[in-house]
């Protein structure tokens, strides 16, 4: 079910992994590839749908790398909305009055809310698990397909004398190399490395131990700071605030190519993946699978990796990302080679309300 609140939600449309800074810049005259093939406005029936994503630079990477593209051909206009809220997404669809047509979600929503998202036709939108990346679980579902990948990773001062952590137990040990830690103030994904960082092997994560979780977070209280946003993570790199961050890869890797020095370890990297959703009872159904079709044709992915810092997830995208941007993508074969893996989004999709309750519980304790 989806939470009362969601943690992106609640900090709105720069909160989060969706308002990723722009790792590369194009100018106005440098388009993405439009898609070939699609279908007309008039063959799909309708003028405009409405997406409904994250806001920022997020927001605009994915007008320029999916919905010019999608435009391009068909003629069909993309309105957006941010930020995601699905308690509005609920609400439409329980009152038959949709207005959203697709949603950026994260990955654990369509494995707990399978009731407020349409089944696709993957025929027509012509991917299968076979296009997308081997490590990727659950690529394609009946009612989503993996849009892109992003990761929690461990981040640091290059300048730092002392070291830095090389896994999530030296970054949840501040007695091994002391510093301050700061972790994202909300439980989907924190909870995973605070287990990793207590010793329990990713195979044995899940179901994920809250007990230990919140004991091990307890016991390292007065060398833990929180981050809200992805840009007041950057904030505290960049100012030395905090010594040791769990991040999204892509805030790091903006950072790092602005020039300033700023590193990350992936070793223990924890994948996050997200989904192209329909919303269950959206008119314009077949034009919002024509957007996921092109949006997943292997340049336009690559584009949006470019804009984003966001991984393509199929495989044939990958070698069309800008070089300068691959190093910094969890999906790139050194960096996936020592990730830790992807979060279990049907654990979480299960279970998010629970634990997100508890979280705010202990974080205002």
């Amino acid at each position: 079910m989806v939470p009362d609140l969601s943690r992106r939600q609640l900090l709105g449309a720069g909160a989060a992994m969706g308002s990723a800074v722009v790792l590369g810049a194009c100018g106005d005259d440098e388009k993405p590839a439009a898609g070939g093939g699609g279908d007309s406005a008039q063959d799909l029936g309708v003028d405009a749908i409405t997406i409904a994503n994250w806001g920022g630079t997020t927001a605009d990477g994915m007008m320029r790398a999916w919905a010019e593209p999608f435009t391009k051909q068909t003629g069909v206009k993309v309105n957006q909305v941010s930020p995601v809220d699905y308690g509005k997404v609920r609400s439409q669809v329980e009152s038959d009055k949709v207005t959203w047509d697709w949603i950026d979600a994260e990955g654990w929503f369509p494995f707990g809310n399978p009731d407020l998202v349409e089944k696709l036709d993957m025929d027509f939108i012509g991917v299968t698990e076979a296009d997308i990346l081997d490590d990727i679980p659950s690529s394609v579902r009946p009612d989503g397909i993996a849009s892109y990948v992003t990761a929690y990773v461990i981040a640091y001062s290059s300048e730092r004398d002392g070291g830095h952590p090389k896994n999530w137990q030296e970054f949840f040990d501040p007695k091994a190399i002391p510093g301050k830690r700061s972790i994202y103030n909300w439980p989907y994904g924190m909870v995973d490395i605070v287990l990793l960082g207590d010793g329990v092997p990713y195979e044995d994560l899940y179901p994920l131990d809250l007990d230990r979780a919140f004991n091990k977070l307890d016991s390292m209280r007065d060398d833990l700071m929180f981050f809200n946003t992805g840009a007041e993570s950057q904030q505290q790199l960049v100012s030395g605030s905090a010594d040791f961050l769990s991040p999204w890869n892509n805030r790091v890797g903006y950072l790092a190519q602005g020039g300033l020095p700023v590193a990350i370890e992936w070793t223990d990297a924890m994948l996050i993946g997200a989904y192209h959703v329909v919303i269950k009872g959206s008119k314009a159904k077949r034009a919002t699978e024509q957007f996921i079709k092109t949006a997943l044709e292997p340049q336009n992915q690559a584009d949006m990796a470019l804009y984003s810092g966001y991984a393509p997830t199929r495989k044939d995208a990958i070698d069309l990302v800008d070089e300068k941007v691959r190093p910094w993508l969890p999906t790139q074969e050194d960096n996936l080679g020592k990730s830790a893996g992807f979060l279990n989004d049907e654990w979480w999709g299960a279970n998010l309300s629970d634990v997100s309750a508890k979280w705010t519980e202990w974080a205002s304790s």
